[in-house]
Formats: structure tokens, sequence, C-alpha cells
């Protein structure tokens, strides 16, 4: 798969014309696409009594699901999801995102790197990352967590059916990260709650030095 900057890079203007076609009526995925399988309702209990097991005082991550394309190349026509069942096994634990504290669980799962490698194949998708790495998101904004000391989830991974949402990149000015539709996309409010949770610690630690330097005046 390109990275998205590779594709600027050989493409330096994204040719539009069939975007400002008036005869098509709708542009379903006007910033990109978003696309996420389901944990069967099995696996779901398993990871969430695992997160209250193991992950107490975090930032639990309550919607649990494992992305398979996130492109922000923009797409016209209406995808429909897909229906079938997955299956994956525990490969290690990472930190994600630019502060790296962002917790995942990387899943092994040949049936989710083939249908990722369908999905850029038939829609020609564009991501960010270099390679694709399925996984869940387990907490956000950990502090203080060794991995190594994190028992390994020792259970299949089962996975079924897809949701497929438009790719909302104005996530951040937004709170509630409200589309078109009036709903947020799943990887928008995650982003959100992140970027709420941080600002929220700056404001603290900002009023805690405020109270330190009108205690020291007075």
């Amino acid at each position: 798969m390109k990275t998205f900057k590779q594709y600027i890079n050989e493409n330096e203007e994204i040719d539009n014309q069939e975007l400002d076609n008036s005869d098509i009526p709708e542009i379903f995925y006007p910033e990109g696409v978003y696309i996420s399988v389901k944990l069967s309702e099995e696996t779901e209990t398993l990871v969430k009594e695992y997160q209250e097991k193991y992950l107490k005082g975090q930032d639990i991550n309550e919607e649990l699901h494992c992305t398979l394309i996130y492109s922000k190349k923009p797409h016209v026509e209406e995808i429909e999801p897909g229906e079938y069942t997955a299956i994956g096994t525990f490969q290690e634990f990472s930190l994600f995102g630019p502060d790296e504290n962002i917790l995942v669980v990387e899943v092994n799962s040949q049936d989710l790197f083939r249908r990722n490698e369908e999905l850029v194949q038939e829609y020609k998708f564009i991501s960010d990352f270099d390679e694709y790495k399925s996984h869940i998101t387990l907490s956000y904004g950990v502090e203080n967590i060794d991995l190594n000391s994190l028992p390994p989830m020792d259970f299949a991974f089962k996975f079924q059916d897809e949701a497929v949402e438009p790719l909302n990149t104005n996530w951040a000015g937004d709170d509630d990260d409200t589309g078109e539709d009036g709903e947020g996309t799943l990887v928008g409010k995650a982003l959100a709650k992140q970027k709420n949770k941080k600002e929220k610690s700056e404001d603290d630690k900002n009023k805690k030095e405020d109270d330190e330097r009108s205690t020291q005046e007075d």
C-alpha cells in the first residue's frame, strides 16, 4: 500500500474532475474512507474482562474494533460493508500515536491482512502508514505502564462484519466529532477523546502552577 506522502509526491495534484461532475448526485466520502471490523460478542467480552483486570486506572477504550482501512483519499461511490468472519491470535502489545501513549494489542490475522489487501486493490485506497497492522486499541493516554508486565491474551480473536464510514479529518475542531450524518466516526471519537484528555491535563497543570505562584506571592 502506498503511503499518503508517496501518493502526493507522485501526483502533486489529485485529479478531482470526477468529483466536480454535476451528474454525480453525492460524494459519499469527501475526506476519505474509514473501514473497521467488529469483534464477535465472545471476543469483546474477553477483551473487556482483560481491560477490567489488568488496566485498572487507565483510560479504557470501550468502542472495541479493528481498523481495516484509514484512507484520506476522497471516494465518490458508496462502499458496501463486507460480511464475513475472521480469526486472529495474540501477537504483542504496542504503544501507538505521536506520544506513544495509546495502548494496543497487535493481532496476527492472515484473514484481516488479506481483506486489507483486497480493499486496497479494489478501491485504490491510500494510507498514511507504511504497513497494515491489525490491532485493537485498549487504552488512551496510558501512563507508567510496563508492556512486559501485561500477561498475553491467551484466547482466539474472532471478528465479524465491517462498518464503513466517511473519514472525518476535522475531528479536532469539534468535541463531539459530528459528521454530516450527525454521527461521529469511531476513529474521530477516539482521537477527540485523546485530544480532550491531553488539553484537560495541560489546563490542570497550568492551574496548579498559577496556584503555586499565587501562594508564593502571598
